[in-house]
């Protein structure tokens, strides 16, 4: 994807991306290796709002928004095995499918200057159970709507986090936990906010495939 010009001060996309995948990977490795170290997962929850982001970056600069689509469905696929190795053959289809769909209902509501498409992906994101789900697909869509006015982009995302996870928190009981830590994926809006639409180093397919490798390893050393 065609970024903007480059600059060596403050956050590039490189830069979000590194942080991106290292807090993923910190996740990653809470879960499946150190499920008893919570703040394993907590730092974990800086990953999405990133990726969430660079998709929207993404879109707004690809030159070939076709190819963009089959590259993300590509590595979805590619990274399912890992996935369900990693995590369990009962686990949901994994965050490369969010992704896609979250860029698929971007931008068939700006095509077709409705919403419409956007309810319908997320509804089908749930139903299909891609990672996030629905939440992922709005959330997608809300940063990438207000991409240009830093509060209302996170003025309504922590509404999506509210709507979702404290509700979702609520009723969980026991695992209530699991819901509240999504909260510190806020954090990642500072990250977010120092970012000034520079590319830095390009590793385009370093960071596609980052995902299926370490998902693959995880699984076959630890799962």
């Amino acid at each position: 994807e065609k970024m903007l010009n480059k600059r060596d001060d403050n956050m590039s996309s490189f830069k979000l991306k590194m942080i991106a995948i290292t807090t993923m990977l910190i996740d990653h490795i809470g879960s499946i290796i150190f499920p008893e170290y919570i703040i394993l997962r907590v730092i974990g929850r800086l990953a999405f709002p990133l990726f969430a982001f660079l998709i929207t970056e993404g879109y707004r600069h690809t030159s070939n928004i076709n190819r963009y689509l089959v590259r993300l469905s590509i590595f979805a696929l590619i990274s399912q095995y890992p996935f369900w190795l990693a995590f369990g053959f009962n686990m949901r289809l994994n965050i490369f499918f969010t992704l896609a769909f979250g860029l698929l209902a971007i931008y068939l509501s700006e095509k077709y200057d409705n919403i419409l498409p956007v309810i319908i992906l997320a509804l089908l994101a749930d139903l299909i159970s891609t990672d996030y789900g629905a939440f992922g697909i709005l959330l997608i869509y809300f940063i990438h709507i207000f991409r240009n006015d830093f509060i209302k982009m996170v003025g309504t995302s922590s509404l999506l986090y509210v709507g979702f996870y404290l509700v979702g928190g609520l009723m969980a009981g026991f695992n209530a936990i699991y819901y509240y830590i999504q909260f510190f994926a806020l954090l990642s809006f500072l990250f977010i906010k120092l970012y000034d639409g520079s590319q830095g180093p390009k590793l385009k397919y370093f960071f596609y495939l980052f995902y299926p490798v370490h998902l693959l390893i995880l699984g076959l050393l630890f799962s």
